[in-house]
């Protein structure tokens, strides 16, 4: 069973959500983004159809993506709950609604520009999350 936040653990929901035609359904994109959560980061690249790859990076790594969605352990960690007894996230657990409710925000970027994508694919990101209901994870 793999641990949240792993590069295992976000491989094995890269698998799912390829494997899911709901999110191959959404159409092309293409973009890579940083996952941080507390002293851990993780990039997913997206290229067409599908999340490409997964890799873990340091935080001048996160210079490099189009922008990265930061919360602490334990907000990650109810988020992926949420998705996981629910099916996919609840409208008080997509990212829009939690950027839009955390004081600050949870998404960042080194370049205003680039931090589009994020509302560009943001419903493919979200179905990528969803794609995590079908793994069982450890914390």
């Amino acid at each position: 069973m793999p641990v949240f936040p792993s590069i295992e653990w976000f491989d094995t929901v890269r698998t799912a959500a390829n494997d899911n035609p709901e999110f191959r359904a959404l159409g092309s994109n293409e973009t890579n983004f940083g996952v941080k959560v507390g002293d851990q980061i993780i990039r997913l690249d997206f290229y067409a159809f599908e999340c490409v790859s997964v890799a873990e990076i340091d935080e001048d790594g996160l210079l490099d993506v189009d922008f990265y969605l930061e919360m602490e352990p334990e907000r990650w960690q109810s988020f992926i709950q949420h998705i996981q007894s629910d099916g996919v996230a609840d409208a008080q657990h997509t990212f829009n609604t939690l950027d839009l409710n955390e004081p600050g925000g949870i998404l960042r970027s080194h370049d205003p520009y680039r931090q589009n994508n994020f509302f560009r694919y943001h419903l493919t990101i979200q179905k990528f999350f969803d794609s995590a209901a079908a793994v069982e994870t450890t914390y």
